[in-house]
């Protein structure tokens, strides 16, 4: 079981960086567990019986995320595609981002993320280093209202976001700098929060926590279960064609 599960979250990355990729894994795992189900009534879950069942594993996938986690710098990083990551930071420090060093994610073993913050523009980076799913990056600016507005190079998952997170989607392997320049232009103006650099790690604590707050409350849909599950039914049936041509 788990090992299915890990091989289907590296198909399904997360939307916005860490807190959809906590969630998603949740989700497939419940999904691999009734499957043989699902695979019946995936595509007609309007039905009352197959949308109790997706309410349920929204729930189950609940249970299985936490609420907080915490950054933890380290000097001597594991990273799995260390190349990746390093083309996508090694232009910033150049537009003076300030490379803030690698951290761990306590509650996801063999995650690590490369923060990079720029202290004219507010600019956060985070270069994410994913044992399964690879390398991307995210921007991101906070605003004193409590809102974000973030450009991430991760495909959408079918998961909503609150309101107050703005995504902008970018395409994989788009030079960082051309990256920057658009999420530049593109990010609302007005009310931008003065981030210092020794306060980032705090913002992307806090940011995670107040996105779980609003997950735990609004629960997971049916209609979020249902775009996942189809979504992970196409790259598996993609996956098992390749493997059979």
């Amino acid at each position: 079981m788990s090992g299915t599960a890990g091989r289907v979250s590296s198909c399904l990355p997360g939307s916005g960086g860490i807190m959809n990729q906590t969630i998603l894994l949740s989700l497939v795992i419940a999904i691999v567990a009734v499957y043989v189900l699902m695979k019946v009534f995936v595509r007609l879950f309007v039905r009352k019986v197959v949308r109790t069942a997706f309410s349920e594993i929204g729930r189950r996938a609940l249970n299985r995320t936490h609420d907080q986690l915490k950054l933890a710098r380290t000097d001597s990083p594991a990273l799995t595609h260390g190349p990746a990551a390093e083309q996508q930071a090694a232009p910033l420090r150049s537009l003076g981002f300030k490379d803030l060093g690698v951290y761990t994610v306590d509650k996801m073993p063999g995650v690590l993320v490369r923060l990079m913050h720029h202290p004219e523009t507010f600019v956060e980076a985070h270069v994410y280093d994913h044992p399964r799913v690879g390398s991307w990056i995210e921007f991101a600016s906070r605003y004193t209202d409590g809102s974000s507005h973030t450009l991430t190079t991760l495909a959408p998952t079918g998961l909503d976001r609150p309101a107050w997170v703005r995504t902008i989607r970018a395409e994989q392997g788009t030079p960082t700098d051309q990256l920057y320049s658009q999420f530049k232009t593109q990010r609302e103006w007005h009310n931008i929060k003065p981030v210092a650099a020794e306060e980032v790690v705090h913002e992307f604590e806090d940011a995670y926590l107040r996105f779980m707050i609003w997950r735990q409350n609004s629960g997971i849909t049916p209609e979020e279960v249902g775009r996942v599950a189809l979504k992970w039914a196409d790259k598996r049936a993609k996956a098992a064609g390749g493997a059979g041509s």
